[in-house]
């Protein structure tokens, strides 16, 4: 059976048709009806140029169309799954690390938690783990530097753990105004006004709590200085690279609290004094979807063909305009 799926070729990204392979014991195909883009994580690949053939990808949905023996899912399932972009997918390669084999069912029909919606669950785990690993209270202000979609789900999530002031940054007037419906109460532009004097002047200080949702490591020098006395820093957005910061006055005397957030090895590892795997945020995710406590449908910008990939990352390597959330329609 033949199947199609995107790959890098240096920057840019080509259509290719591969064969499909029958599932081994343990293993499950996935006819893939969406994937979405992680416009982060898929730029660094491109930005890396290699000339050799690299497959792109990072959440993808769908329903089991076979499974070999012993495995966990039968014909019919549906089912959300780390994956590249591409009609099909063969989870349970013996050469797949944690993240790219994990999958799980989705407890809910289409018309309660659309496919479209459902790709969200993975991204927002990323988000969710950032608010449980703040350890975000009922009115704690909050700024978030970075309104892509990670931005926006954590900006969403502020709201839904009670956190106020929410202060949504950023350098697009569009995202901003996304954001705005996400659940910021301010909204600051960062070309237009300085960010920490804004952040500062709303909190009367400094927030207590500052995301750094950025792909840009040289954020984290604003969102520092934005945070107030003992508030706390958090890593949510993975950007690559080195910053140099001031230790003296920036990290020690302001007593800040700085917090990466990846979630290695909580895939299904709960833990008695964490219990809150990744596989648990996103099933948390996909109900506050289905009962509408979260709006995603907003954040989509595009459902596209796979040909227009090519155009489509393109413009995302340009900039933020006229683009926020990417699916493919694989069917």
């Amino acid at each position: 059976m033949e199947g199609r799926r995107l790959v890098a070729v240096g920057n840019r990204v080509e259509v290719e048709a591969v064969d499909v392979a029958d599932p081994g014991p343990g293993q499950i195909l996935v006819r893939v009806s969406r994937s979405q883009v992680s416009a982060g994580s898929e730029a660094v690949v491109l930005l890396a140029a290699s000339p050799e053939r690299r497959p792109l990808g990072y959440t993808l949905v769908g329903t089991v169309m076979a499974s070999g023996t012993g495995a966990a899912y039968g014909e019919g399932d549906r089912v959300l799954a780390f994956g590249g972009h591409g009609s099909h997918w063969l989870i349970g390669q013996e050469d797949q690390d944690e993240l790219s084999g994990a999958r799980q069912p989705i407890d809910y029909d289409a018309e309660a938690l659309s496919d479209d919606q459902a790709t969200f669950a993975v991204l927002g785990d990323v988000a969710l783990l950032g608010i449980r690993r703040a350890e975000l209270q009922i009115d704690e202000s909050a700024a978030i530097f970075g309104q892509g979609v990670v931005g926006q789900l954590t900006t969403a999530l502020c709201r839904v753990s009670g956190a106020h002031p929410i202060i949504a940054v950023d350098l697009d007037d569009a995202r901003l105004e996304l954001a705005r419906a996400s659940g910021a109460t301010h909204t600051v532009n960062a070309t237009k006004d300085d960010p920490v004097a804004a952040v500062q002047e709303i909190t009367s200080g400094g927030a207590q709590c500052v995301f750094h949702a950025t792909p840009d490591p040289n954020v984290l020098i604003p969102a520092m200085q934005a945070a107030g006395d003992r508030g706390k820093v958090m890593l949510v957005g993975s950007p690559p690279g080195t910053v140099e910061i001031g230790l003296q006055v920036e990290l020690l005397r302001n007593e800040l609290d700085i917090r990466g957030v990846y979630g290695s090895g909580l895939e299904d590892n709960a833990h008695p004094r964490y219990p809150w795997t990744r596989r648990r945020n996103r099933r948390a995710i996909m109900r506050l979807i289905a009962e509408g406590t979260l709006q995603v449908d907003p954040l989509i910008s595009h459902v596209a063909r796979p040909e227009d990939a090519p155009s489509l990352y393109r413009q995302m390597l340009e900039g933020t305009a006229g683009w926020m959330s990417i699916l493919f329609d694989w069917d």
